[in-house]
């Protein structure tokens, strides 16, 4: 058999077992949805505590971030599956102990919450590190780069369907509670379940094999050295980070927002999920198609221009009186259009132009490092500003917020722009 043959033949195989990895992420969108979304940000929020405290919380998910420089080289020695399946599975077991915060809030206060909470999410975010860290380089080699933007439409539709399922009955389920925060524990729990199921699901899946090479950690930051010489790829890095600084404290604080400035319930609050998902399910596959035919780039920008056009939109709602919930739900959907637009283009330009196959450990472990760098900072930033921002102002708080989201994603589309020139390690006829 020719090598031409030979890869095409492998080719086929890799594909026709990515039916296991959608499944995967559907499973894994239920336990995004139930656990660590809005659902999470609203149960701290019932709890009574402060913004600067669920704002770290969600921080410490990505605080661990630089971990994956360490990591990186290991899980390459160890098998990027073989981590990935030990350390995400186990994420999901400490997730689980989100449902005990309320006995501890009972037996020992506030502070004993904030004691508890840090402790559970710092661990939490140590174990996801460390998995993702494998996951990127075992994704890069079992998705085709011929139908990757194809795969990432069809795994977007797949997990926003579901998703969407999984927030209805728990929107509707926590919407029925007259008081107490038991069925926000319980659904979580539920989330849990399916979070488990979402990693054992990929077993079927090859690839990720133990590296033959044991690269050692000092040849491996000298070559990270090397990756990081690599001007459109640090450009590209900025760019994303940037991004990140002004978005990524939307999903944590835009709940309260809806539920403080513009008047809706917690349950409406959660079916504004909804509306995100399905502005995410109707775009998906025109993003993808676009993002295969015509590159990475225009849909990246894109996304990111109709992203910019958010923060204002969600300053000028209406009340909940006047029928703010109807054109939140639009705005809502607005952002799942934009936001998997960026999505796929990013990723797409990150593994097929920006990321050489044999160096993807070092590259990868950058990429992932700076990313959860500033994914920290967003939330930490934003809860603390909020927090200090003066109560007996006529203005409201989140006029500063949604300002700076507003003028970091233009300089996020400008840095973008300036990083795209040919990258030496594209592959040929690559966009």
């Amino acid at each position: 058999m020719s090598e031409h043959a030979r890869a095409r033949e492998e080719e086929r195989a890799k594909i026709c077992r990515l039916p296991w990895a959608l499944a995967s992420g559907g499973f894994g969108s239920v336990y995004g949805s139930l656990v660590l979304g809005t659902i999470f940000v609203l149960f701290l929020d019932e709890m009574g505590l402060p913004k600067t405290h669920i704002g770290l919380l969600m921080a410490l998910m990505f605080l661990p971030g630089p971990l994956a420089l360490v990591a990186a080289p290991i899980s390459a020695r160890r098998g990027f599956k073989r981590v990935y399946m030990w350390f995400y599975t186990t994420r999901k077991l400490v997730a689980f102990l989100i449902v005990f915060t309320p006995a501890v809030l009972e037996r020992f206060g506030i502070e004993g919450v904030v004691t508890y909470t840090v402790a559970v999410m710092s661990v939490y975010g140590i174990l996801r590190v460390i998995a993702e860290t494998a996951y990127y380089p075992w994704i890069q080699e079992f998705v085709p780069n011929r139908v990757r933007g194809q795969y990432m439409a069809i795994s977007n539709i797949v997990s926003t369907l579901v998703g969407m399922a999984a927030v209805r009955l728990a929107g509707d389920y926590i919407a029925g509670a007259d008081t107490g925060l038991e069925r926000y524990q319980e659904v979580i729990a539920v989330g849990c379940l399916f979070g488990v199921a979402s990693v054992l699901i990929k077993l079927p899946i090859k690839g990720g094999a133990p590296a033959p090479e044991r690269l050692s950690q000092r040849a491996h930051f000298r070559q990270m050295r090397v990756a990081l010489g690599d001007l459109p790829f640090r450009r590209f890095l900025l760019g994303l980070g940037v991004v990140a600084l002004a978005t990524n404290a939307w999903g944590t604080f835009l709940p309260l927002y809806m539920k403080e400035e513009i008047g809706l319930d917690s349950g409406v609050v959660l079916q504004l999920q909804m509306w995100s998902m399905l502005g995410t399910l109707l775009s998906s596959y025109a993003w993808g198609w676009a993002a295969d035919r015509l590159g990475s780039r225009p849909v990246l920008v894109s996304g990111l221009m109709v992203m910019a056009l958010l923060p204002p939109v969600w300053l000028s709602l209406p009340d909940a009186a006047a029928g703010g919930a109807f054109w939140a739900g639009v705005a809502a959907a607005v952002w799942g259009i934009a936001n998997i637009g960026y999505s796929i283009g990013h990723e797409r330009q990150l593994y097929v132009e920006m990321v050489p196959e044999k160096k993807k450990t070092e590259y990868m472990a950058l990429y992932y490092t700076w990313t959860q760098i500033t994914a920290v900072l967003s939330p930490l930033i934003a809860g603390w500003g909020l927090d200090r921002s003066p109560h007996e102002s006529a203005s409201s708080p989140y006029q500063m917020f949604f300002l700076i989201s507003f003028l970091g994603l233009l300089f996020g589309i400008v840095l973008l722009v300036r990083a795209w020139r040919p990258h030496p390690h594209s592959p040929p006829g690559s966009p």
